[in-house]
């Protein structure tokens, strides 16, 4: 596996994994027993990390679907 296919490889599958955390904060989050302030804290990092992920790909013109953002939306899906 060559360098580049490595690095794609590892930020997609971060990417992944950070998308799976996330949706979990958010149920959390969205959890009414839980303690609230702490999990909607711990849910605005992940908002925070992926918005960035996906500014800077915008930026570098990376493609969203290629590693793995396109489908989710911060503003939508972690608030």
């Amino acid at each position: 596996m060559s360098d580049t296919n490595k690095l794609e490889s590892y930020l997609y599958d971060t990417i992944a994994l950070l998308k799976i955390e996330a949706r979990k904060a958010k149920l959390n989050a969205d959890d009414e027993l839980s303690n609230s302030s702490y999990n909607n804290g711990y849910l605005m990092a992940y908002h925070t990390v992926i918005s960035l992920m996906k500014n800077q790909a915008t930026v570098f013109n990376i493609d969203e679907e290629k590693i793995g953002l396109a489908e989710i939306e911060p503003e939508r899906d972690l608030l």
